[in-house]
């Protein structure tokens, strides 16, 4: 029982010491796109979503990212990328920003204002996202050794204007798993780094955050699975006891700005240069 209430402890600490280097890997810059594939975009210029400029810009838009997902599947979420890779990546994702088709993809952080009729395809940051490519070293340095306190597992994002929540989901190391009371290989810690995000609409692709808190929680193997407390462990400890702080100031945690916004992926760039790559799919937290 001591060594699982030791793993608890470095576990708590190791995910509550991460939280600053993660988060400031998700603070952004301001993008660059192709000005001529934006004014192309809009809705006057464009008559129909089925004329072949749209159809073209979908096309390749579409190559582009099988080329994106498949490179970001070789290199383990970025994580095992070389610098050749990292350098095609890098000219994927420019590309592939020229043909955004969300012209106000901040729109859903806006203070009070209404999203231009300008777009053509409203797509939304709301929702939740899962990361499948970065290069920013505070996420890929995440993933630690053999005897690490916590094994790394998804990465990823919860938009619920005003809020944006990062993720971090871990489970169990392989080291512990023939411990008592060390939990079951399916239990997780899902570590959440709170902000709030503002938008103006003079800025459509720039979001503002305010860091507001931190939540640690227990989860099941899928998400809404319960714990089976019989194994214990910090997971199932979290699961009856989740933490929840959030101080009474907000500060300043810098910003993002999007480079590629519609219904299935997101990317995202820092103001230290760093990308992220996000999609839709199987919700797990």
């Amino acid at each position: 029982m001591l060594i699982s209430g030791q793993w608890l402890l470095l576990t708590t600490v190791l995910i509550t010491s991460l939280c600053s280097s993660f988060h400031a890997c998700w603070a952004f810059s301001v993008v660059r796109c192709n000005s001529n594939c934006k004014s192309v975009l809009r809705a006057e210029n464009i008559p129909s979503p089925e004329s072949p400029v749209v159809e073209s810009l979908n096309n390749k838009a579409d190559t582009l990212k099988d080329d994106l997902i498949a490179l970001a599947d070789k290199t383990r979420r970025g994580f095992s990328a070389s610098k050749d890779e990292r350098s095609t990546m890098k000219q994927i994702i420019n590309e592939l920003s020229s043909c955004s088709p969300t012209e106000e993809p901040a729109a859903a952080y806006y203070k009070g204002e209404e999203i231009s009729g300008s777009n053509i395809a409203i797509s939304t940051l709301s929702g939740k996202w899962t990361l499948i490519y970065t290069d920013a070293p505070g996420i890929t340095s995440l993933e630690g050794g053999p005897l690490s306190p916590a094994k790394l597992g998804r990465i990823g994002q919860e938009c619920s204007p005003p809020y944006i929540k990062n993720v971090i989901e871990w489970t169990r190391p392989d080291w512990a798993s023939s411990l008592p009371f060390s939990g079951s290989e399916g239990d997780r810690v899902l570590q959440k780094v709170c902000c709030k995000g503002t938008a103006e609409k003079s800025k459509p692709t720039t979001v503002d955050l305010k860091l507001v808190g931190l939540e640690l929680s227990g989860a099941g193997k899928n998400a809404g699975d319960k714990i089976d407390n019989t194994n214990g462990g910090p997971a199932a400890f979290l699961q009856n006891f989740p933490v929840a702080l959030e101080g009474p100031l907000s500060l300043t945690f810098g910003k993002f700005d999007i480079l590629y916004l519609d219904d299935e992926m997101r990317i995202t760039r820092t103001y230290q240069g760093y990308t992220a790559v996000n999609v839709r799919g199987e919700e797990w937290f």
